[in-house]
């Protein structure tokens, strides 16, 4: 039986899941292997997984669409590699690639066509730029299960200046996606994009496959319907088809974000018409959650977006900041503000500064003057690249010393690579490294890596043996060890990777990865990490997604730069539209600025109501200039200044 459910509290949806799960498992011994329960992210399986208390049990069935792919690929990649001609070489199963590598094999063949055979030539944007849109054409058509060889032209078509605009640069982009894609699959190799593309193509519509998937989902639950992307809905369509119950929850005003890869209009037409409504009813036999409001029918439903009084409606007491005329004033009323609230006794656990784009600035003195006052913060994003720890600057400093590439190191690294290893200040290593020659114990470290050259040591065993001789036992040693030992995986995985691409043909694979690792590879928190850190005492800074995805529930919110139209980004792009490359969107249909403009609003109502949806206070904030030194106007200041004069908020007064 198939059972649709509409439930727009979180909180209550997922009891109500978890219920159902547990239900299903004791009527069927525990064996939870045929219960699959599709949650939207790992934060969320986490959260389920954390809540079930049973002694024993099959594995649970708890799992995102891309890791469920991911295992199918690999227990059944002979089916995959037999019938996908351009795989060429015989591996057991198919070895994973991270995003740091994608990044730089595109990046690096965008600034070789660039440069050497004037690719792009009527595109202004940086290499990483284009690159970037690239690599976003790629995973937005592998989920909309779009061709990859139409996404050029499906962009050009969508253009209403098209006949003013050079077509070279969008067949130039496909033959750089057919150049990656070739490259990958020949070496049996793939990211999370051509995951997707690989599974739907050859394995969903392989015989043999679909016999074994029938046996193996007798039950699927799935937690929230408005996350799937087009490939997760026509995998539930197919599941439920054979299942014996299938239970789908859905929200349709959490379609928060374009970046999400959602297509309503595709869910509406291939899942959600052909359903019946479902009334769910609780024991007080009230009516918790009926989708037949007010008579509607699903798809009015569906229809029916967010409006003003949406958002009216809400119980949020909302003050209005904009006295500050530039953006360090502003941020300085920001923290002001939060030091007046703990010592009015509120918990920084409560707290949530929320900006629309994680900000080096924002974090640096934000966590520097709550920290003055024993208030302790954390961004969810880390805006640092690896490189820029001084412990793991120390380590690539190192191995450039090691591999004679002294030619790609800065005169600052090399002066932190002395700090960090000699133990002295700022001042004492800028000294010594003028001075090279003169210091005994410089040399001794010198003397050290030189040594280890004889030992033909791969860049992994090299980082691994100068961490553990040189650097552990150092001041703050012991707390570096992780994202060190991040460094040395990354190098090792890395590094066989660009060998097996044959990448490495006309530069050093060590050298490559150095490259990669100064240039695109960053830092981030694990779930666990967030999912810790979210449960201690302290301010979080975030970004509107961020928060909004990891369903924090925090009810004092400060919003920071409600000034920038960075709270509601532009979506169509040189060589990229996420709207363009959806299932639902018509062929040869012109993308217009109305479009535009009614998806950016659409978008950005949908957050402003998620945001606000669990919150008791905002304080916004607003400054005259841009941290660049323009002056900024944004929608999202004009909608604030109509909920304030409509819900009897008011400015704050200084």
């Amino acid at each position: 039986m198939k059972h649709l459910f509409e439930e727009n509290n979180i909180k209550y949806k997922q009891n109500k899941i978890l219920n159902a799960y547990m239900k299903l498992l004791k009527e069927n011994n525990y064996k939870s292997k045929s219960i699959m329960l599709l949650v939207p992210n790992n934060n969320i399986k986490l959260n389920y997984e954390s809540k079930i208390d049973i002694e024993f049990s099959e594995d649970l069935n708890i799992i995102t669409y891309l890791n469920f792919v991911k295992k199918e690929l690999v227990k059944f990649w002979p089916i995959v590699e037999q019938s996908c001609e351009r795989i060429k070489r015989d591996v057991i199963s198919p070895i994973f690639i991270n995003s740091s590598l994608t990044d730089y094999i595109i990046n690096n063949k965008v600034k070789t066509k660039r440069n050497l055979d004037g690719y792009f030539e009527d595109i202004t944007g940086t290499n990483k730029n284009i690159s970037i849109s690239i690599n976003t054409n790629i995973n937005k058509a592998a989920l909309s299960l779009i061709d990859f060889n139409t996404i050029g032209e499906k962009l050009y078509l969508s253009k209403k200046n098209k006949d003013s605009l050079n077509k070279f640069s969008y067949s130039q982009m496909n033959e750089i996606i057919n150049y990656y894609i070739n490259k990958l699959l020949e070496n049996s190799m793939i990211d999370n994009s051509l995951c997707i593309y690989l599974y739907n193509k050859y394995l969903l519509n392989n015989a043999i496959y679909r016999a074994y998937l029938t046996k193996e989902i007798n039950y699927l639950i799935v937690d929230s319907l408005e996350s799937c992307s087009s490939a997760e809905v026509d995998f539930i369509k197919l599941v439920q088809d054979y299942a014996k119950d299938t239970y789908i929850y859905f929200n349709s005003t959490r379609d928060y974000s374009v970046f999400n890869n959602i297509d309503m209009e595709y869910i509406y037409e291939n899942l959600l018409k052909n359903y019946n409504i479902d009334e769910i009813k609780h024991d007080s036999n009230q009516i918790t959650n009926i989708l037949l409001k007010n008579e509607m029918s699903i798809k009015e439903i569906f229809e029916n977006k967010i409006g003003m009084q949406d958002i009216f409606s809400l119980p949020v007491n909302m003050h209005l900041n904009e006295c500050s005329q530039l953006y360090n004033e502003m941020i300085g009323e920001v923290c002001n503000k939060v030091l007046e609230l703990v010592a009015n006794e509120t918990s920084p656990k409560d707290i949530a500064i929320i900006s629309p784009i994680n900000n080096t600035i924002l974090d640096y003195q934000i966590k520097n003057k709550l920290e003055d006052s024993n208030i302790e913060a954390f961004n969810t994003k880390k805006d640092k690249k690896i490189i820029d720890y001084p412990y793991s600057n120390a380590l690539v400093v190192a191995s450039c010393i090691f591999y004679d590439y002294k030619e790609i190191i800065k005169d600052e690294e090399y002066i932190s690579f002395i700090e960090i290893l000699l133990n002295v200040n700022r001042i004492q290593a800028f000294k010594i490294y003028k001075n090279k020659d003169e210091s005994e114990e410089l040399n001794e470290v010198l003397k050290y890596i030189s040594n280890k050259k004889d030992e033909k040591l791969k860049i992994s065993e090299f980082l691994m043996k100068f961490y553990i001789d040189k650097m552990l036992n150092l001041k703050h040693g012991k707390e570096n060890v992780h994202i060190c030992k991040q460094i040395i995986h990354e190098s090792e995985v890395f590094t066989e990777n660009i060998s097996l691409l044959g990448l490495d043909k006309s530069k050093d694979k060590e050298k490559i990865f150095i490259d990669a690792l100064k240039s695109t590879i960053n830092d981030y928190f694990s779930i666990a990490e967030l999912r810790e850190l979210n449960e201690c005492d302290k301010v979080v800074i975030t970004t509107p997604y961020s928060y909004i995805s990891s369903i924090m529930d925090r009810p004092i919110q400060l919003w920071v730069d409600i000034g920038s139209n960075a709270w509601n980004m532009k979506i169509e792009k040189d060589i990229s539209n996420i709207i363009v490359l959806r299932k639902s969107f018509k062929e040869n249909k012109v993308y217009s600025d109305q479009m535009e403009e009614e998806y950016k609003k659409y978008y950005l109502y949908n957050m402003i109501y998620n945001l606000l949806i669990n919150a008791k206070t905002v304080y916004a904030y607003k400054s005259e200039y841009t941290v660049n030194g323009y002056i900024q106007e944004s929608i999202l200041y004009s909608l604030l200044l109509k909920i304030v004069d409509n819900g009897g908020n008011f400015y704050e007064q200084h």
